[in-house]
């Protein structure tokens, strides 16, 4: 049984050995610049099409091999945007982009970015916004109002 369990256990050290310094079917250069380009093309995006915000911050960006010419980009960015009253929210934007690999040279690989999903939106007040009621006065219970009853 001892014999059974080194053997068990050397596969396994071997094994793992492999998993560890096998070849990324996508280097880490190539992941840093996806995500550059990415943060390049968004920067320029909210630029172009929103000139007035301000602090454009990416707050997230990270990258995951999906298939050996498929890699999933993954980012939250945010920045402040003036509102109506003059003072700035900011907004948070998440996201995830698919991209596909179009061709690879020893000096470059080319990617195309086939989808782009933005997931969530958020806005935070730099000042609060005061929301007021209409407050009901004694102690009784402000009755809903009475839907119209329809006859047929």
């Amino acid at each position: 049984m001892k014999v059974v369990s080194v053997f068990v256990f050397a596969v396994a050290l071997v094994a793992s050995w492999y998993v560890v310094y096998a070849q990324m079917p996508v280097a880490e250069t190539v992941h840093m610049g996806i995500q550059n380009d990415l943060k390049n093309i968004i920067t320029e995006y909210v630029q172009k099409n929103l000139p007035e915000v301000k602090n454009l911050r990416f707050e997230r960006m990270w990258t995951t091999t999906l298939k050996d010419n498929k890699v999933k980009a993954s980012f939250m960015y945010s920045f402040e945007e003036p509102g109506t009253d003059g003072e700035p929210a900011v907004i948070e934007i998440n996201g995830t982009a698919i991209l596909n690999k179009v061709e690879e040279t020893p000096e470059m690989a080319t990617w195309n970015l086939d989808e782009l999903r933005i997931l969530d939106n958020k806005v935070n007040f730099t000042e609060p916004i005061q929301i007021t009621a209409e407050t009901a006065t004694g102690d009784e219970p402000v009755p809903a109002p009475e839907e119209e009853k329809s006859t047929h």
